[in-house]
């Protein structure tokens, strides 16, 4: 019986609580839709694997550490990636061409060069390694954003 009367207390409590405006607030956060067109494909062979990081952290090969996944075919005819209901702050978007299928980067042995396509939003010019978060970070602050990506092949 006590315990009945002590979930009557906790469920009354709460209630009141929400109704003073005490709650916690659920205000809807503004969110937009990222859209990334790809070009510069080799061929229309595998996958094209997109990972969107809201951090630099995993930024841009760990795609478990991404905000978002998404996989298209390679010869998908829109060669797009739609994000949507993403909220608005700072993003950086990789894409890599994993034309045999296998769901990782293929890298020449020990020097680490990516042997598929790769690209990132916007298109930074690398000299030696990927490209930094900052180098590919962008703003989502308006209803829609069009990140046209072009791949690398090294």
């Amino acid at each position: 019986m006590t315990k009945f009367f002590m979930l009557f207390f906790l469920l009354t409590t709460l209630s009141m609580s929400a109704f003073a405006g005490e709650g916690p607030v659920d205000a809807a956060q503004p969110a937009g839709t990222i859209k990334a067109h790809f070009s510069k494909l080799r061929n229309t062979k595998g996958d094209l694997i997109v990972s969107l990081f809201n951090k630099k952290e995993g930024f841009p090969v760990k795609s478990a550490k991404a905000f978002a996944k998404k996989t298209i075919p390679a010869n998908d005819p829109k060669d797009e990636v739609v994000f949507e209901n993403v909220p608005y702050g700072s993003y950086a978007l990789s894409v890599f061409h994993d034309e045999n299928s296998n769901g990782k980067v293929d890298s020449v042995f020990l020097i680490r060069i990516p042997k598929e396509g790769v690209g990132c939003s916007n298109n930074p010019k690398s000299s030696f390694g990927p490209p930094s978060f900052n180098d590919a970070k962008f703003t989502l602050d308006s209803r829609e954003v069009i990140l046209n990506i072009d791949l690398k092949y090294l």
